[in-house]
């Protein structure tokens, strides 16, 4: 009798010790008898919405709409300066880049442009103030309208056909209220000169597309 008391009393502490709760996952026993954790509770609904769901921006990306030229253009226009700008160009020759046609206009944005058509590829070009304005090859003083001298020269390029029939020639108003004026003052040995009449000093910039190159005046 004493002996089956003594068994009862060290099968309950048993019993007890294995109730005492540890903090291990409890498990299962699978059919194969591997034994696998129990599954881990999934997440509520709102928190896989706050998991998966990325906040709007507090407002739509801004918008821009591009001219054709600006769509299309290939470097990056000069900073807005007085101080003179050069930029390389090595274009295949020959032949030369042709000078096709000059085009200007004003803008809204506070600034005139002009722009140089040219085919045969881009060449390099200088951008900068001058006293006074001469013609290539004679030296000879020009006389056109402007209070200031912003002259431009590309090389390598001519503004004539192969046949020496000019593209470009003359001094022309533009009736614009920055850049006055332009002239042709030189076409010789792939140097192209252009000088512009400005209503005095002004800052400017410069830059390029594909095929033609540009040149904005601020008024």
């Amino acid at each position: 009798m004493k002996g089956t008391k003594a068994l009862i009393v060290i099968t309950a502490l048993a019993v007890a010790g294995g109730c005492a709760g540890g903090t291990s996952p409890a498990t299962t026993t699978n059919s194969a008898g591997t034994p696998r954790s129990a599954a881990a509770p999934s997440p509520s609904l709102a928190e896989a919405r706050r998991t998966t769901t990325v906040p709007a921006p507090d407002k739509a990306p801004a918008t821009t709409t591009a001219t054709p030229a600006r769509a299309t253009a290939t470097a990056t226009p000069s900073a807005w300066a007085t101080t003179p700008i050069t930029v390389r160009n090595d274009p295949p020759v020959p032949p030369l880049p042709v000078v096709e046609r000059i085009r200007y206009a004003a803008h809204r944005d506070g600034f005139d442009r002009i722009v140089l058509d040219i085919s045969g590829g881009l060449p390099g070009y200088t951008v900068r103030y001058v006293d006074e304005v001469r013609r290539d090859g004679s030296d000879e003083p020009v006389s056109m309208p402007g209070e200031a001298f912003l002259m431009i020269v590309l090389h390598p390029a001519q503004a004539h056909r192969a046949d020496g029939a000019a593209t470009v020639s003359g001094i022309h108003r533009t009736g614009l209220a920055g850049i006055k004026a332009y002239a042709i003052v030189g076409d010789y040995e792939g140097y192209v000169s252009i000088a512009l009449g400005l209503n005095g000093v002004r800052r400017f910039h410069a830059g390029e597309l594909s095929d033609r190159i540009y040149v904005d005046v601020a008024v």
